[in-house]
């Protein structure tokens, strides 16, 4: 190859590389300036929404924004304070201390005035309590202070019921702390380079509130139903009723509509040898009787309603904090 070809060959080499580079960089350049378009068409979009907002996202927004986040801080401690008037502290105690403070409070709280032979439950109620207070097993150090806690709640329930009027308490028995949510797994599915979602992150144990969670069945008049569904929301500790169903523990008004029905399909025999008059005449008079009174059931002897309650009970832990800041 002569001294021109070589020439020409490396001219050509270097202007196809030149035109290979120009052209990553025009591509790149395109590339970069469709994804400039697309964010910027993103934050247009963006702005077009936060504009159509009831707060619209300016100077005036921002203030009343914090305007309003001042106000709900404001709130919010007002609403903690009222809501945990009712927050207590307990002393230290001892495994056997304990266990014998609930064996005698249990007796305190068995004879409290009910229905069943002047008392609220009958003989050897365990409370929810039963290893305990029944079959003499010893609390563990570790659990002294949320067992001190969970008794005090409970017994506060029992009292409120008895004071209610509740004629007998027939189940009662405490609730485990639900179970933590678990992080959600990795999805396989998931796009390379696609952020997961993060969960959310766990409350702070020591500001979270303690909640004693039970279960409560009792029987009760009407009025006893009602003033106990009072008493527990007026209480001073702060109480949830999560859920109530009640019912009759008969249904009254069935057997007094059905019971002659009832008969004649026991006795299908002896009605049909009845005569058809004496059986006419009976219609008349009990109808007769019911259009006289007007009363199919009375109230005030009614059946009692069967009520099965799950309560909630907080303690926000002011008490807990007040003593902590005293003895530092």
């Amino acid at each position: 190859m002569n001294k021109s070809k070589i020439i020409l060959a490396s001219i050509g080499g270097a202007t196809l590389l030149v035109t290979l580079v120009m052209a990553y960089l025009i591509w790149s350049a395109i590339s970069e300036r469709s994804e400039r378009l697309e964010e910027l068409d993103g934050a247009v979009q963006t702005a077009n929404k936060m504009s159509k907002l009831p707060v619209y996202p300016g100077p005036d927004g921002i203030k009343a924004y914090e305007e309003n986040a001042a106000s709900y801080e404001e709130w919010r401690e007002e609403a903690i304070k009222v809501a945990s008037v009712g927050d207590k502290v307990f002393e230290p105690t001892t495994p056997p201390a304990l266990k014998a403070f609930l064996v005698e409070d249990a007796r305190r709280l068995s004879s409290l005035p009910g229905g069943v032979d002047g008392r609220i439950v009958k003989s050897e109620f365990p409370f929810g309590f039963r290893e305990y207070v029944l079959d003499g097993k010893l609390p563990a150090q570790e659990d002294l202070a949320r067992l001190q806690r969970e008794w005090d709640d409970m017994a506060s329930v029992v009292e409120i019921l008895s004071k209610s009027g509740v004629i007998e308490i027939t189940e009662l028995s405490l609730a485990a702390a639900p179970a933590p949510v678990a992080e959600p797994k990795p999805n396989a599915r998931q796009k390379k380079g696609q952020k997961q979602a993060k969960a959310a992150a766990p409350a702070d144990d020591a500001n979270a509130p303690l909640v004693t969670r039970m279960s409560v069945d009792f029987r009760a008049l009407p009025q006893g139903v009602v003033s106990a569904a009072n008493l527990l929301m007026t209480s001073r500790r702060f109480i949830v009723v999560d859920s109530m169903v009640f019912a009759h523990e008969r249904d009254e008004l069935s057997e007094k509509l059905g019971g002659d029905a009832k008969k004649a399909g026991e006795q299908p025999g002896r009605q049909g040898r009845r005569s058809r008059r004496s059986r006419q005449e009976e219609s008349e008079e009990e109808a007769g009787e019911s259009a006289l009174t007007g009363i199919v059931t009375d109230p005030q002897t009614a059946p009692a309603f069967k009520v099965s309650m799950k309560i909630s009970v907080y303690d926000f832990r002011s008490a807990e904090t007040a003593k902590t800041e005293e003895q530092q």
